[in-house]
């Protein structure tokens, strides 16, 4: 399969979509820029679906409703969702800190006290944890025996390797080896 590139196509759900998970009212949908979608994107769906099936959702998806009945059906129950959880994910720590010229600066207005690293890494774990739920959920119904024809580019693919160094990358107990 010849590898086309999605990437200057829209991403698969908006700032808008993700806010929708974040319980605060008065959140910066600025900090959830497009390239964070679309790395939320390429790491957690890309190697989880496969890239063929990845690259004919963003195509149909881009090409305003062009998308079949069933990845219609998939992206309004499931991938919306799920994803909009992985990029929650992947913004947290640009919303924990900030970098300028003086270096990384943690995020705290005048009326707001700052989690402790410990706290953070436990909202992290749990987003992490609700992100593979709803992913899990996607591919129950993806594999069931009665959906599975509909997505014939999908391949049933294990993540070959994590994003840093080739490697693979295991989660144990909250913490990410790689």
């Amino acid at each position: 399969m010849a590898y086309t590139n999605v990437n200057d196509l829209d991403e698969l759900v908006t700032s808008v979509d993700v806010k929708l998970c974040i319980a605060s009212s008065n959140f910066d949908a600025d900090l959830i820029t497009k390239d964070i979608i679309k790395l939320a994107e390429i790491t957690h769906i890309e190697k989880t679906i496969g890239r063929e099936f990845y690259e004919e959702l963003v195509t149909q998806h881009d090409s305003a409703g062009t998308l079949s009945a069933a990845n219609q059906i998939l992206m309004d129950d499931y991938m919306t969702r799920c994803l909009s959880w992985f990029v929650k994910l992947e913004v947290l720590n640009d919303v924990m800190f900030n970098t300028t010229s003086s270096g990384v600066m943690q995020n705290i207005d005048d009326f707001s006290q700052g989690v402790s690293p410990k706290q953070f890494d436990l909202i992290k774990q749990d987003v992490y944890r609700k992100a593979n739920l709803f992913l899990q959920d996607m591919l129950d119904y993806m594999n069931d025996e009665f959906n599975i024809a509909n997505f014939p580019t999908y391949k049933k693919t294990k993540p070959e390797s994590s994003v840093m160094n080739n490697s693979t990358a295991s989660k144990a107990h909250g913490i990410i080896f790689h």
